[in-house]
Order: C-alpha cells, then structure tokens, then sequence
C-alpha cells in the first residue's frame, strides 16, 4: 500500500460548535474507524477526559479530506460503537470504535491494519500525519518507535524538519510503519514546549477496542487469527496467535489446537498417509518433536499454558492448552493465546493452509520465506473438501532484510469469513527448480506450480484427477468479473513459470486451462506461435469447424512427460468472451486451431489421450520417443489443406 493510500484511510473529526478538526480517525474495517475518545470528546463540546460513554445515538462528524475531488471532499457521520475509558485512568483505555453510517464503497479508502504484537519492532521508523498549516492540508512527520512508558502507552522520538512537529489535531491518527502500512498504534498525546513528548496507545489495546464492538456474541469468538510460517531452508517454525472472547455461561480451563501436517497437496490422501506413516510427528522423540510451546497474555501478562497432547496419529496430534493454575478463562473475559511448534519440511509441504472457523472476525497470514531461495508464492481458496479453487486475491509481497514476507489480511466486514472455506498460501523456490534440459521429471516441477497431475494418462483414466465439469462466468455479476479477472491473471502467472522452466520452440503454441489448476471455471488462455500475446477464453464454444482434418501430437502440462497423435480439425470458428465481458469470434487454423480446442477439451472435463480423441491403436509415447521420431523424419508434419470447407457441429463444444 503506497503512502498515499494510508492518508486516504484518515479522516479529520470535525467539531460540532465550529466545525473545524478537532483530532483525527482512520479507517479499520468497511465502516469502522478509530479514534482517541477525549476527539470525541471534544468533538461533542465535553469535558476532555470525561471518563462516561457518550450519549445513545450521538454521532461524530467526519471529514476525508484526501477523498473525491478537491472541490467536493467526502463527509460522514459515525456512531460511537465502542468505548474504552473508565473513571479509573482514562489515558491508558482513550480509545473510541466509530461506525460510518455510510460505507466508502468505491472511494479508494482502504481500511488500515493493525500490528498487535511489536515483539522486535522497537527503534523502527514510524510515519504519523495530521493537520497542515497555513493552506497545507496535510503535513507528514517521522519518527522512531521507543520502549513502553506505562501500560499500553508507548513513546515516539520523532524527527524534527524546521519547526513542523507533531502538534494539536495529530491525535486519534495512526503510527505505522512506511516500508509495510502496519499500524503500529494511534497518537494519543503530546507537549508542546521544548521537550515534546509524543505518546501512542498500541497496537494490542487497539485490537481490544475492536474486539468489543463484537463480543455479544455467544460462545468462543475468534477475534482475530494470526497465523505464521517461517522456512530457513529446511525446517518449518509455526506461529500463531489467537485473540479470544469467551461468551459462554461456564468458565473454560483449556483451550483445544491441533498440530496438523499434509506432505502432498491435490488429492494426494493415500501418498500423504504412506508418506506421514513413515515419518510421523512425535511429541517425545528429540529428533522428530514438534518442540510445542503455548503460553496465553491477559491484561498484559504473559503466562506459560502446559500443552497436553489428547490424541496422536502420524500426520495429526491434538492437545488441550491448559491455562495456568487457577486462571480459568471467565464468561466475558479476552484472552491472547500463543503457541509455536516447528516440523521439518521432510513432512511439511510447501503450503500454509488456514481453516475459516465460524465466529472469526478477523483473519491473518504469513508466509517468511528465505530470500536467497528466490520464492514464488501465491494465495487460493477454497471449500473443505479442496474442491471449487480460487486465486485469493490481495496477497501483498514485502522484503525485510533476508527474508520475503507473502500476507494476506481479511476482516469479516470486508469478507465474508462465516463460510468455513479454506485459505492457502503455496510456493516454491527457483534455486530449487532443476533445469529442464539435464532433468526428466516435468510433472514433479509443474506441480510445484500448482498444475495437477494426472498418474494415469491413457484410456481409462482418474476422472476425478482434474474438475470434470467447469461453471461459465456470468458477466452480469460483478463478482463473477472480478473472478474471471484474478483467474485469468493467476493463468498468464502460472504459464510464465512454465516458459521460464521450459523453452518451448517459437511455433509451438502453449495453453493452460483453469481446471488444470483445480479451478472449476469455463477460462483458458493460449498463447500464440511466435508471440507473446495470450488468447484469452471465457466461456468458449467452437460455434464451426472445418470438415478436413490432420493429425499430429499433442502434449499436455498435466502429463508432460508423453506425447500423443491427436487428429483435430484443421480450423475452427471459436465465439468466446474477454476479461471486460466482451464477445468475440476467431477463426483459427493450423496449431493454433488444435492448441484452443485442446483447452476447450480441459473445459469439458477431457484430455486428449480419452478414448475419442486418440484414433483407434494409438496410445501416448515417451517425450524420448518422439522426439527421435520428430529428429529422424519418422513422423512428418500435417500438410494445411488446399481448400476449407466449413460446417457447425453437432454439438457446440462448449464449456459447462
């Protein structure tokens, strides 16, 4: 997120008397904002440090002034939602949640997100913004993030440029770190004499203040998820940190987890299973222990949680984290639980999955990968069962120091997170990705990039190896474009590792299909001979077709090491549609005619070694095979007929 999209997120709040700023509150959520509750305060003619909850219905005017034209900036009101302070210390709780009576759909806004945990994050740079003078609207200040000065109250040393310093209206606005956008905390106070000391309520008290706005529910609510992963090149070390309202009726003395590993991913259960039976996880043997550690944070206080395994198999432990002695998990109480465990990746895969569990309302994750192993990654979601993929969209990349972090972030106003669907992120390394020349095992490789492959090319085949049936994109839906749009990107993503991996001769033309991806929609693309152009189709159908025919072979990503005699018409008339929904018809001939009717075959649940597309006595040979017939003149090149005929066939070949 660019600078500029963070100022886009702060809002000034106005005062009700004069209607000038009066402090500051950013976006978090599609209508919830923060801010300092003495803004509040001040905003609605109060005593500063009135500790009481404002008024039932009182709204707090706001103004976006980096939003819309410069003639016409955007204004809302909000409703407080959530108030911190009490009459004990107001500065430690002077955190307010406000509620945008009206969403900033289509804006440019995007909420901001928050670092709860700054474990190693003290001496960094900081950004802050507030109020110009004069006819500047906006001024920027930097600064470097100090140690605690009370409890959740943190100091900033910021940098002074001329005599523009943090000053009155900065507060409520966020802190956050220039290099990521994270929101390291909001500036609550400061002086104004020589010594001026800036103050900033943190993270983890920000995350509470939301956490209120949604503990009426019942039950176990997940308030937020965060999950890491962190490689060093051959070991996996699991992080993750859960905040907890507990609003049940009985106190809970444990917290149930469970340590789950997946060597293979894509309908690899019984490799999985062979594999995790001879490398199993262990919770007392040195070499193989997970090594878990648990602890929970209440009111600010760490406390180590005995981890207590309940049920052990090769590939999964459950464990009952217990809180310490007499610290029972009381109804209405937030909790931070924490634990890490590490797994070799002779058992981990290169995949971070994260199920969506009902009641969360915030989900995060990470993936710290080793720079030097040039990472590729990239984010899918899906249903339980790993059926119905989707390219995950948003997935941000940053570099710090050695390491290259992949995130994703989502709360439950943005999307829809009650849907218990999977989120994962997967990768691989270059450095680790052998030549394509000096090595004979393709599908190993484009497995690496996400293309399923099938075990058993010829007749007689696995259906249920790659989507036997796609959906077509109904242009009509504005999520079914924006779909379209991520899986036809995430295609000229995938087919750009596959050319880097393997040069391909000019006149070859190379396609991919989204079912080859395990995505289930009426999308391919196609590259054209001699260029680097892609034909892109959604929802294609072969509307006429050509009554001469030619044979010749055929290979596929998701069996690359065979070729197979395929005999197609010489050209074909194709109707399909673009990213932006527009309709159009090719005409298409030679091996740029049988490259798209092959992908319209993947959109049909077919390949072409399926009994009625090979002919009769035909069967796949080895990559080694043909090309000694290709090299010694075994095999000789379709001739293009002298004259075309054309007709529309029997059954339009189209997507599902």
């Amino acid at each position: 997120m660019l600078m500029y999209r963070v100022e886009q997120a702060i809002a000034f709040v106005l005062g009700r008397a004069k209607a000038e700023p009066v402090g500051l509150a950013f976006l978090v959520g599609e209508r919830l904002m923060l801010t300092c509750a003495h803004v509040v305060n001040v905003a609605l003619d109060r005593a500063v440090r009135q500790p009481d909850r404002v008024p039932k219905n009182s709204r707090v005017s706001l103004h976006f002034a980096l939003l819309g034209a410069s003639n016409s900036w955007i204004e809302r009101s909000a409703e407080v939602v959530a108030w911190l302070p009490t009459g004990d210390d107001f500065d430690v709780a002077d955190v307010a949640v406000l509620r945008l009576g009206e969403a900033l759909a289509g804006s440019g806004a995007e909420p901001l997100r928050i670092r709860a945990d700054l474990k190693d994050r003290y001496n960094v740079a900081v950004q802050m913004w507030g109020p110009g003078q004069g006819r500047d609207l906006g001024r920027h200040v930097q600064g470097r993030l100090l140690g605690a000065v009370g409890k959740h109250r943190l100091q900033v040393d910021e940098v002074v440029h001329r005599v523009f310093r943090v000053q009155h209206g900065f507060s409520g606005g966020p802190v956050w770190d220039p290099s990521t956008s994270a929101v390291f905390g909001m500036l609550q106070a400061i002086t104004t004499d020589d010594s001026a000391e800036v103050l900033v309520l943190d993270g983890a008290l920000l995350e509470r203040a939301l956490a209120a706005v949604a503990t009426a529910r019942p039950g176990l609510v997940l308030l937020h998820d965060h999950g890491e992963v962190h490689y060093d090149g051959t070991q996996y070390t699991l992080r993750q940190r859960r905040l907890l309202h507990h609003g049940g009726g009985t106190p809970r003395a444990k917290y149930e987890m469970k340590v789950s590993v997946q060597r293979f991913l894509n309908d690899e259960a019984v490799r999985n299973l062979r594999h995790h039976a001879q490398h199993p996880l262990s919770v007392e043997d040195p070499v193989r222990d997970i090594d878990l550690r648990a602890w929970c944070v209440v009111d600010g206080e760490s406390h180590p949680m005995d981890a207590k395994p309940t049920k052990v198999r090769h590939e999964e432990i459950n464990f009952d984290l217990c809180f310490p002695g007499s610290k029972l998990l009381a109804p209405g109480q937030q909790v931070v639980v924490e634990y890490t465990y590490r797994v070799s990746d002779e058992k981990w895969g290169q995949w971070y999955k994260r199920n969506i569990k009902p009641n969360t309302d915030r989900l995060s994750v990470e993936a710290h990968l080793p720079t030097e192993l040039e990472p590729e990654c990239w984010g899918v979601t899906s249903l339980p069962s790993e059926t119905d993929l989707e390219p995950l969209p948003d997935v941000e990349m940053r570099v710090e120091d050695d390491r290259t972090i992949y995130s994703w972030d989502r709360t439950a106003e943005e999307d829809d997170l009650a849907q218990e669907r999977r989120i994962r992120l997967d990768w691989f390394f270059w450095k680790r990705i052998p030549d394509s020349s000096a090595y004979d095992d393709a599908p190993s490789v484009l497995r690496q990039f996400g293309i399923r492959q099938l075990r058993r090319p010829a007749r007689g085949r696995r259906l249920s190896e790659l989507p036997a049936k796609t959906r077509a994109i109904n242009f009509e839906s504005p999520s079914d474009r924006l779909l379209a749009g991520r899986v036809l990107a995430h295609l000229r993503r995938v087919a750009g590792w596959v050319n880097r991996y393997h040069s391909f001769k000019p006149e070859v033309s190379m396609g991919i299909a989204a079912p080859q991806l395990g995505m289930a929609y009426a999308i391919a693309i196609v590259k054209e001979p001699g260029s680097r152009d892609y034909i892109e189709l959604v929802n294609p159908s072969v509307v006429e077709r050509t009554d001469e025919e030619v044979r010749d072979y055929e290979g596929c990503l998701s069996f690359f090491d065979v070729r197979g005699i395929v005999q197609r018409p010489y050209g074909l008339r194709v109707r399909h549609w673009t990213a932006e929904g527009d309709m159009r018809d090719v005409v298409l001939t030679g091996g740029l005619a049988r490259s798209v009717a092959h992908e319209i075959d993947h959109l049909n649940g077919k390949v072409y070694t399926d009994a009625d597309r090979m002919p009769d006595g035909e069967g796949p040979i080895d990559v080694s095979h043909y090309r000694q017939l290709r090299e010694g003149g075994l095999f000789t090149p379709p001739v293009p007929p002298e004259r075309l005929s054309w007709q529309q066939p029997e059954a339009h070949s189209a997507a599902t």
